[in-house]
């Protein structure tokens, strides 16, 4: 019981260090050790209270609300449609409730919470550090640290900042006796004004707008607490006079990016479409679906290439995403839980406390904030380190505010009897969640390699590799997504039938899982094409191609009613109609794929070509200059994959057609 506490503050600073690593802990791999290291220290706590004969466990205000919040998350996957992510993001919301209690449980004493600060400072200096040898030494643009983004790079510095801006504007008589004996005043000024300054030059290299506003409400917070509101308003009034005057990189990009990036600021129409959703399906879609529902809500950007080319994979808004995924209770209940954090964050700040106990609640409680309204303006929780920051200023702030008011002996205890009865169990729990766990994750690794296999071309090696990590997790579409598609590109090569079987077989299983994402569809439409190029018995060939031809046009229907707004499918299910003759519906579609994307010009060229076969020349020679204007328009553009699919038309053949006509008519 005596090397618990340290046991704890060694799994708690493993597990902030695994959660930065690796994208910002988005990575399977990095999920898998975020989850053990939780499920390990939870072991470590069961066997230390199976023990002790009696498991304590801290009686928290929000109890409630914790619960609850885990109960539509339960609604939520129950409901789901697709069920493999809604599991996965139900792990990760019962471990941040796990791990919540396990931190409280854990900071029972003022230095445990030292401990916990200094951990969070020493990531987020190290951080700014990397940070910064990426922009001034590597050049980066805008450096991410270990972060795949950097706006949340960004976020995550800002915590590390309040909690040392508090402790600076508390002074140095605040530090407790034991740090002040091997430290002088000038050395130790020295030292925070240097992190000071490396975690807010690397907050600028960011350029992040979001970023900033945390950054400054964070501040504001620790000024307020600190001096209280009108200097805390002149000082923030200061900074952004300067900000506005003075030449940074976030200036300028605040400045040139609408020019930029017109989807930049198309905040405001994914949230009118997050409230759509909301209205539409008051009890959820389900955890982890909103990129798969998105397409039915997409909105146009005017000034790209692709006007609905770009799939949100979140509406930028975590508050939203909840609320969509698990109906706008979820949001209420969230923002419970808010209220009832910064209730406690109140109390303990009007406790009596030591000047350096409160610089580290102060800087807790800025830090948490400060977060909270980045996921106003991002989905900033969907990462896993800024999510395991948010739930360790919580835990600090709660854990706080029961040693101020003394109240760390609340707790619910729950007596053991039989220790072989407890201990089984409990260690049943903690080794099925672990191989839990662990199948998911090694079973993602397997794909990840056989992925990359398949795009090297070693086709054998990537089908054992992706059968393998199918048979380790069935239940997740994109394993059978992946095996298909190496099948069919197969059969495309070799015309084997075994091949097509196995492609539509892998195919038809993804979909069943995932009836949601119209890429599925499409992919199984582009299959019965490639079917209806094989060749077949002289009498038989023609209406074998047919059924083959009319089965992928339902497909593309099926396809164009959960993405109403894709160009591409309506495209090909033109191709599909004039290649069975159908040249009414044919001109239709391929109409209603031009209206949608005007850049899309493969669809005008269609057009062109039938309106040649009817004769109407001069509308299709119409259509061949606006085809050549917009290449012409867009040359110079940075192009992605997808703008240059919507660009690439050879004119050449249009253009001999038209002539060809002219002269015969």
């Amino acid at each position: 019981m005596n090397i618990l506490p340290s046991i704890s503050l060694l799994v708690i600073s493993a597990l902030v260090l695994f959660s930065l690593l690796q994208d910002g802990g988005t990575t399977h791999p990095a999920q898998m050790i975020i989850r053990l290291l939780i499920l390990t220290w939870l072991g470590i706590v069961l066997a230390a209270g199976i023990r002790a004969k009696r498991l304590a466990v801290p009686v928290l205000t929000m109890r409630y609300v914790v619960l609850a919040f885990v109960g539509l998350a339960l609604l939520a996957t129950v409901l789901s449609p697709y069920a493999h992510p809604s599991r996965q993001w139900l792990i990760v919301i019962v471990g941040y409730a796990a791990l919540f209690y396990l931190l409280v449980s854990f900071a029972e004493r003022w230095e445990h919470i030292r401990r916990l600060t200094v951990v969070i400072v020493l990531m987020g200096v190290g951080e700014a550090g990397w940070a910064i040898m990426q922009g001034l030494a590597w050049n980066v643009l805008r450096p991410t640290g270990t972060f795949f983004n950097p706006n949340f790079l960004a976020g995550y510095l800002t915590v590390a900042w309040t909690i040392l801006f508090s402790v600076a504007i508390y002074g140095y008589r605040q530090v407790p006796a034991c740090s002040r004996r091997w430290m002088s005043p000038v050395l130790w000024w020295m030292g925070l004004g240097t992190a000071l300054g490396g975690l807010f030059l690397a907050v600028l290299l960011t350029q992040s707008r979001g970023g900033m506003v945390v950054f400054l409400a964070g501040s504001i917070f620790v000024l307020t607490a600190r001096y209280r509101w009108k200097l805390a308003g002149g000082c923030v009034a200061v900074v952004v006079l300067l900000g506005l005057v003075v030449p940074t990189p976030i200036r300028d990009r605040v400045l040139a990016e609408h020019q930029q990036n017109p989807v930049s600021y198309a905040r405001w129409q994914m949230w009118q479409g997050a409230v759509a959703q909301m209205v539409d399906h008051p009890l959820g879609i389900g955890l982890g679906l909103y990129q798969y529902t998105f397409p039915l809500y997409a909105f146009p950007v005017d000034g790209e290439i692709s006007r609905f080319g770009k799939v949100a994979q979140t509406p930028h808004n975590d508050y939203l995403q909840m609320g969509v995924e698990m109906g706008p209770g979820a949001i209420l209940v969230f923002g419970i839980g808010i209220v009832l954090l910064l209730r406690e964050l109140r109390q303990v700040l009007q406790s009596r406390l030591r000047r350096w106990q409160r610089s580290l609640i102060v800087g807790a409680g800025g830090g948490a904030i400060a977060l909270l309204i980045h996921a106003m303006l991002d989905s900033s929780l969907r990462e896993s380190a800024l999510a395991t920051l948010l739930v360790l200023c919580g835990a600090l702030i709660v854990s706080a505010a029961r040693l101020a008011q003394r109240r760390t002996d609340n707790v619910s205890v729950i007596p053991i009897h039989s220790r072989w009865a407890w201990g089984i169990g409990a260690a049943c729990l903690v080794l099925v969640a672990g191989a839990e766990v662990t199948r998911m994750g090694v079973a993602w690794m397997k794909f990840d390699r056989a992925s990359r296999q398949a795009m090297a071309g070693e086709t054998d090696a990537a089908i054992e590799g992706l059968k393998t990590a199918a048979a380790l997790d069935p239940g997740k579409a994109l394993y059978h997504h992946g095996l298909g598609s190496v099948y069919a590109r197969a059969f495309e090569a070799s015309r084997d039938k075994q091949a097509f079987q196995l492609a539509y077989a892998e195919f038809k299983r993804a979909i069943e899982l995932n009836p949601l994402d119209s890429r599925l569809l499409g992919l199984l439409g582009q299959l019965y094409v490639s079917a209806s190029q094989v060749s077949a018995a002289p009498a038989a060939s023609d209406d074998q191609q047919n059924v083959w031809l009319r089965a992928a046009v339902q497909v593309y229907e099926r396809a164009i009613r959960l993405a109403p707004f894709s160009a591409m499918y309506r495209y090909e299910q033109a191709r599909l109609y004039w290649m069975l003759g159908e040249r009414s519906e044919a001109e239709r579609r391929a109409a209603e794929a031009e209206n949608l994307e005007p850049n899309f010009l493969p669809a005008r060229a269609l057009l062109a070509r039938l309106w040649i076969e009817k004769g109407q020349v001069d509308q299709a020679r119409g259509q061949l200059r606006e085809i050549l204007a917009r290449q012409a328009r867009y040359k110079e553009w940075s192009k992605t994959s997808l703008d240059q699919a919507f660009l690439n038309v050879d004119v050449a053949p249009l253009r001999a057609a038209i002539g060809e006509k002219a002269v015969a008519g």
